[in-house]
């Protein structure tokens, strides 16, 4: 951990992994926070219900694997362990402050109290912070955006992280490698990728699940494709896409004050 922390400082992105209580993976990209010297992730509640099956996990990793945020020559890491999900109407100042600086579009919501209050639903946050250490793992960085996944897998001794290469992903059968064997033996297993522009106006995830055997993924559905759309988004996209965010955090909240 003493060197996980300064990593998480420094990354600007980075991935929360866990298996959910029906024993599927799952996988979000998220800006690395620190409240104090313990690694968080603020979550913009339009992702709710994908947080929701976090909370019941047995064992939640925190990676940085992204090799544009890692220091020079590094590997990269992931610290696994147990979560606490915490929901707050407003994020701290000092989490905020983070992610200003962290994720530069954010500014545009919420860098003035007076674009806070106008964008309350933007500044509530699900909190998820990392609570006890059970072990911290060096992987291979990730370097190309559009081939490099982390898998994520239960193998049998508990939850498992992989960095792993495939040549096209767009397969029924998708062949893999990494550093060494993964060993596969027809788990569940989602590998997933992430890509952002470097003013971080775009940035999309994408997902790829399946069954591991051996060092082929047997593909049973998608969420999104790898890379980024080279052209920048026009006015009437970042329009949609700002209303989708409200909406869906809205819903988000919404749906929580009456579970509450």
């Amino acid at each position: 951990m003493n060197e996980f922390v300064p990593l998480w400082r420094r990354a600007t992105c980075a991935e929360i992994a866990w298996i959910d209580g029906s024993g599927s993976p799952a996988a979000m990209t998220v800006i690395p926070l620190l409240d104090g010297e313990v690694p968080c992730a603020a979550i913009t509640y339009d992702r709710a219900e994908t947080v929701a099956s976090l909370a019941g996990a047995g064992e939640v990793a925190l990676a940085v694997t992204d090799g544009r945020v890692l220091p020079a020559g590094a590997d990269a890491a992931a610290v696994v362990g147990t979560a606490g999900v915490v929901e707050h109407p407003a994020l701290d100042e000092a989490l905020l402050t983070q992610e200003l600086r962290k994720f530069p579009p954010s500014r545009a919501l919420a860098d003035s109290l007076l674009l806070r209050r106008e964008n309350w639903w933007y500044v509530a946050r699900i909190v998820v912070r990392l609570d006890r250490v059970h072990r911290v793992h060096e992987l291979a960085p990730r370097r190309d955006a559009a081939r490099d996944a982390l898998l994520v897998r239960d193998d049998g001794t508990g939850l498992r992280l992989d960095v792993a290469t495939a040549d096209d992903w767009s397969g029924s059968q998708v062949a893999l490698r990494g550093t060494g064997a993964l060993r596969g033996d027809g788990a569940p297993v989602l590998a997933h990728g992430h890509d952002f522009s470097p003013d971080r106006e775009r940035w999309a995830s994408w997902g790829v699940r399946g069954h591991l055997r051996g060092d082929r993924l047997e593909v049973t559905s998608r969420e999104g494709v790898p890379g980024l759309d080279p052209r920048p988004p026009r006015l009437l996209e970042r329009l949609r896409r700002s209303r989708a965010l409200e909406r869906g955090c809205r819903r988000g909240i919404a749906a929580a004050e009456r579970g509450a």
